[in-house]
């Protein structure tokens, strides 16, 4: 956190996978409660290997801090985790679900997509149409039609770093609707054998700048206007 504020990455979103990465990511608010916002939600890959009880012990501990975040999740959809029609329903009745409180408690979305692209797409545009709130698709650079989708629908896009070592990725993220874009870092997943930290989101920034053909200041300001929009509640 403090080497990402000082390379002026904020605000941050800090997103849960799970009820122990979730308390961990609220307990970090209290100490920087000016530049953190936090997601609480179950990822999809966690649920195939859930027992019943396990899988209604996580989805209670949402529904009880929902209130008290600032958006849920990261939740959606991953087909390559689930690996048959029972596992794969049991995530979509566990995004139903939490989107439902995501809806009455006012909370915008950050949403998970693995080999589900048109399933989550259209659950997406469902939610904006429906709520008027924030969604965004973490890392959806599948395809530059998708993108433009996505930005036709309301919903944003964060890339990630691996816009600096791939050009298929960098040429979707070059295509996503300038006020529906946004950016991340995936901490701490790897990236060329070091795992990626929040401060790795100015260098994201800079190659989305160089890929678009504007300069860093003006694209960090509607980055600013970006997600500030995308998580506000009402």
């Amino acid at each position: 956190m403090e080497e990402a504020l000082e390379a002026g990455v904020t605000p941050i979103l800090a997103v849960g996978m799970e009820q122990a990465s979730s308390e961990r990511a609220l307990e970090l608010r209290e100490k920087y409660p000016a530049a953190l916002r936090v997601a609480v939600g179950l990822h999809p890959s966690e649920i195939p290997s859930l027992e019943a009880e396990e899988l209604r012990a996580e989805l209670a501990f949402v529904e009880q801090t929902l209130r008290d975040a600032d958006a849920l999740g990261e939740v959606g959809l991953d087909y390559r985790d689930a690996v048959d029609e029972e596992q794969r329903q049991r995530q979509r009745q566990a995004l139903r679900q939490q989107l439902e409180w995501a809806e009455h408690e006012r909370k915008p979305l950050s949403m998970h997509c693995r080999r589900a692209e048109h399933e989550i797409v259209d659950l997406a545009t469902q939610f904006v149409q429906r709520t008027a709130l924030g969604v965004n698709l973490h890392w959806f650079t599948h395809s530059e039609k998708l993108a433009h989708v996505c930005g036709e629908k309301g919903i944003y896009i964060s890339p990630g770093p691996s816009i600096l070592s791939s050009e298929p990725q960098a040429s979707v993220a070059r295509s996503i609707v300038p006020g529906y874009l946004l950016v991340e870092t995936d901490s701490p997943v790897e990236f060329g054998g070091e795992p990626a930290r929040p401060a790795w989101a100015r260098k994201v920034a800079q190659a989305l700048a160089d890929l678009r053909g504007e300069s860093l200041e003006s694209l960090a300001q509607r980055l600013q206007e970006n997600v500030e929009r995308y998580l506000r509640s009402t």
